[in-house]
């Protein structure tokens, strides 16, 4: 329990210490703490939870002529499927990503999950 303790500080204090999570700073995480990490899992949807919070909230006064991407009513955003489709995001753009990475240009997570709505909920 404790080792699991100093890990969420860990990657807590690095993830702080940046203003927002970009796709480098998460790629060196992982690299840093491993892929299949727990800790680092923990933090990416904790932030990915407070992002969609920020643009849900942003949105939502929109008219839909306006909006970047039409979520139906019928369907609910919960943390796990914004995880799967952020993860899916950087998959798909992972050349992108990349190339964006060596021209010293930072990708925001903001960007992604934008990016991700955008390409799963389409406005009409």
């Amino acid at each position: 329990m404790l080792r699991l303790f100093v890990c969420l500080l860990t990657v807590l204090t690095t993830c702080t210490a940046q203003a927002a999570l970009t796709v480098d700073g998460y790629r060196q995480m992982q690299e840093k703490h491993g892929k299949d990490n727990e800790v680092l899992e923990i933090q990416v949807g904790m932030y990915v939870d407070g992002l969609l919070d920020g643009l849900f909230m942003i949105s939502r006064d929109l008219p839909e002529d306006k909006r970047g991407w039409c979520v139906p009513d019928s369907e609910e955003i919960t943390l796990e499927l914004a995880l799967e489709l952020f993860k899916r995001e950087l998959k798909i753009r992972n050349a992108e990503y990349t190339e964006f990475s060596e021209l010293g240009i930072q990708v925001p997570f903001s960007l992604v999950m934008v990016d991700a709505l955008q390409r799963n909920y389409p406005c009409k």
